[in-house]
């Protein structure tokens, strides 16, 4: 089953722990005058159940003096408690989120209290407590609402309502009056209501492998169908391709009947080469070697002309030392025109013997000078024949590595040419290959054809088992179940409606799914709740229809949480200026009449009901649902001893 409250609680900033307590399966009631806090209660219970914000009023005491709230809450199997951090003024939420699940729990004290989870994780333990399976609300093709998911914020729309819902002529549900809510009250009721197979998931998947499976026979008996509509034609063009390539002999007959057709391909698909392919790995091998050989060749013929180049340089160089010093011995070799000085201790021109006063060389020094450029110039002579022999020795072995380089990659060439051919025998394997490859398939696509036509019974059951499953998850079948249940609880809205002496309370009273409001079936058509009586009808309406919902959703054991509050039913009998507990004595029995049938729906059902209420009434049956009197001036929500602190 579902959960119910065991408990609220609140932390103050000391670590002191305030505890409201709540029954189970039956009336809680907590009642105290204006002030005491009764209208934070649902607010404080929303956060903890995974709300995205705070709807906390801001009072100072709780601004101040709270630093978490808690709930503590039971599936009869199981309790989960949950302590969210006290927002303030803080973005109006929190993460910070503590939780805790097992058997007997106790109140945690402050100092165990600190974050285990962040909201997404606190509204899936949540939805999973509550018993809320995988559900995934699809739209219809053409729509443009977004898939969704069934959980906990969309289940608790039925648990609240709060001191202006309760009475509210144009708004039935919780929060219906936010934006896009009403379509998720729509979309989501059919499950929540149980109209939804609680086997959903599973045979939404196994709708989806059904229409898989029947995509691929309705493929297959196309293709049969389209095979015998053309009279063998992509037969013989398979078996025209085979023997094209080989497979087939030149003298193969067109067949004329589906056995001939498999036996004709069947023959193509055993033919085998009649031709080996070498292996490739002995001319890779050679490859290798070649290509090393010819790269040491290359390296040899380039290193043989960097030679010849050095040589050639040397030969040039020594050719124009000859030819300047040949030059040089010529212009020295006029010497010999000059008379030759015997003496060097005065300067003389040697023609006119005039006095020199700058030093000039003698003419044994020009001549010593000649005979030196003389020999070098002799040994340079006799160097250069050596050079062209060298050159010459360089260059022949040059030739022969060239020659060598020539016949590696003849060789080289030769293998290439002989791996084409290699390569063009596998072509033709591959054709072979890729042609079996097509004949397998059409072979396998016509194994069930036969000469004789035969229905495909397998196709007619998967389709019939389609049609069940669509008929079972459609939204306009689980529409007519909604409205089948809707059906039932309208038979109990209207006998508590009589029950009430509500007007129009002769006629059916029944919740409309379309427009989210109760309705009186009239001889004169629809009446809608906006157009009944008085605040005191609104109110009983509210009331009623969602007594009737939970004491469904507890009975089919529906993934709802089992608790309903009501903030203040009794307000449409308070007059405006009355600020006690007095009422009218002219709607005192009302009031009366109304707890008691609220605590008689309830009595045994499986749900409990939590009432926040102005109005405390001194007899016994109402005291004995009181968990909480805040009507001494002391005891509220948050206690005064926490409000007079220092800290």
């Amino acid at each position: 089953m579902s959960f119910q409250i065991k408990r609220i609680v609140l932390y103050n900033t000391n670590g002191l722990i305030r505890s409201i307590n709540f029954q189970i399966n039956s009336v809680n009631i907590v009642t105290g005058a204006s002030g005491t806090g009764k209208s934070s209660i649902i607010p404080i219970v929303e956060y903890c159940l995974g709300s995205r914000s705070s709807n906390i009023p801001l009072r100072q005491e709780i601004l101040e003096k709270i630093s978490w709230f808690g709930i503590h809450l039971t599936n009869l199997d199981d309790e989960l408690f949950v302590a969210r951090k006290n927002p303030k003024c803080e973005n109006n939420s929190s993460e910070s989120i503590y939780f805790e699940k097992g058997r007997n729990l106790e109140i945690p004290p402050m100092e165990k209290i600190s974050q285990t989870t962040n909201l997404e994780g606190l509204k899936a333990i949540l939805t999973t407590f509550a018993g809320i399976g995988d559900y995934s609300f699809i739209p219809k093709e053409g729509q443009t609402r977004k898939p969704g998911l069934g959980d906990i914020r969309k289940a608790l729309i039925y648990c609240f309502q709060k001191q202006g819902e309760v009475g509210n002529q144009d708004l039935l549900f919780h929060r219906q009056g936010e934006q896009t809510l009403p379509q998720s009250i729509k979309d989501y009721m059919p499950f929540f209501m149980g109209a939804v197979d609680k086997n959903y998931v599973s045979k939404k998947e196994e709708l989806n492998r059904s229409k898989t499976e029947l995509r691929r026979l309705q493929t297959l008996e196309a293709e049969k169908n389209r095979m015998k509509g053309s009279a063998f034609e992509r037969a013989h063009a398979l078996i025209a391709e085979s023997i094209t390539i080989g497979l087939l002999p030149p003298a193969q007959e067109m067949p004329q009947s589906w056995s001939s057709v498999r036996n004709a391909i069947e023959t193509a698909l055993n033919t085998r080469p009649k031709y080996d392919i070498p292996d490739r790995a002995e001319y890779f091998n050679q490859l290798e070697k070649l290509f090393a050989k010819r790269q040491e060749l290359n390296r040899r013929y380039s290193i043989i002309s960097d030679e010849i180049f050095s040589l050639r340089a040397l030969k040039s160089s020594n050719n124009g030392f000859a030819l300047e010093a040949s030059e040089q011995k010529a212009r020295l070799q006029s010497i010999g025109l000059i008379p030759i000085v015997k003496s060097d201790s005065v300067h003389v021109c040697p023609f006119c013997e005039s006095e020199i006063k700058n030093k000039i060389p003698t003419s044994n020094n020009l001549i010593f000078a000649l005979d030196g450029i003389t020999t070098h110039l002799d040994g340079v002579r006799t160097d250069l024949p050596h050079i062209e022999k060298l050159i010459s020795s360089a260059q022949n072995n040059q030739n022969e590595v060239q020659r060598k380089i020539k016949d590696v990659n003849s060789q080289i060439y030769a293998i290439q040419r002989i791996d084409k051919e290699i390569e063009e025998i596998r072509d033709i394997d591959t054709k072979f290959a890729l042609m079996k490859g097509r004949l397998g398939l059409y072979l396998e696509s016509i194994q069930d054809i036969n000469d004789e036509s035969h229905e495909n019974q397998p196709l007619i059951d998967l389709k019939n088992k389609i049609s069940g499953l669509e008929k079972i998850l459609d939204i306009e079948e689980m529409q007519g179940r909604l409205d089948s249940i809707l059906l039932f609880i309208s038979q109990e809205m209207s006998e508590m409606a009589r029950n009430l002496n509500l007007e129009y309370s002769n006629y059916q009273i029944r919740m409309d799914p379309k427009k989210l409001t109760v309705v009186a079936d009239t001889e004169r058509g629809e009446v809608p709740m906006t157009q009944m009586g008085s605040g005191h009808t609104w109110m009983s309406l509210h009331v009623i229809t969602h007594l009737a919902f939970h004491r469904w959703f507890a009975k089919k054991n529906l993934p709802v949480p089992h608790f309903l509050f009501l903030d203040q039913p009794s307000q449409a009998y308070f007059p405006p200026d009355v600020k006690d507990v007095t009422i009218k004595d002219t709607d005192s029995e009302s009031v009366h009449h109304l707890f008691k049938f609220i605590s008689e729906k309830t009595k045994d059902t499986g749900f409990q009901v939590i009432i926040l209420e102005h109005v405390n009434i001194q007899k016994p049956w109402y005291q004995d649902m009181v968990r909480e009197d805040w009507w001494d001036g002391k005891t509220k929500l948050v206690p005064e001893s926490w409000i007079t602190s220092a800290n």
